[in-house]
């Protein structure tokens, strides 16, 4: 019999200003893609917690913006069978209260803007999968594997990944 597969959840929120373009933040000191730009908004899922009570709790910690469930849009479903298994549900997100700002100094070093079509050279998974699907607003879905990694990320980046997780 197989054994039970026991998987982490994160939220990515995909925000968008009324240009549609993309709110994105830079990572810096917390030993995971340090310098690549991912979603504005990001997480964990706590235990006990639904996937958009987190993806609000989020928006407020991160960015400092106040967002209501029901404007949360979920538009992608990834599954990523990396250094550990997780399960990242993206939401888009056109509607908020605050401006957004950096609220985590010690974890972002840049917040800004981007069009869709003109990403920052270094982008996390999570961005490019959404990438991949066209930052669609429809449902969307991909599996990520080591097989697969690089079609997303890039030739070369597998093994640099596995490197700093020390895998």
């Amino acid at each position: 019999m197989a054994e039970k597969l026991v998987t982490r959840m994160a939220v990515f929120i995909m925000i968008r200003d009324d240009q549609g373009r993309l709110l994105l933040q830079q990572r810096a000191n917390t030993g995971y893609m340090d310098g690549y730009y991912d979603f504005a908004c990001s997480g964990h899922v706590d235990e006990g917690e639904t996937i958009i009570e987190a993806a609000v709790r989020e928006l407020k910690e991160e960015i400092g913006i106040t967002a209501k469930a029901e404007d949360l849009k979920l538009v992608h479903i990834n599954q990523n069978y990396l250094d550990r298994a997780y399960a990242n549900f993206t939401f888009e997100l056109r509607a908020w209260e605050g401006e957004p700002t950096i609220c985590e100094p010690d974890k972002c070093s840049d917040l800004a803007y981007f069009a869709p079509d003109n990403l920052p050279e270094k982008c996390t998974l999570g961005v490019r999968v959404n990438e991949r699907a066209g930052f669609s607003s429809e449902l969307g879905y991909s599996k990520v594997t080591p097989d697969n990694y690089e079609q997303y990320m890039g030739e070369g980046s597998l093994a640099s990944f596995l490197r700093d997780q020390g895998v």
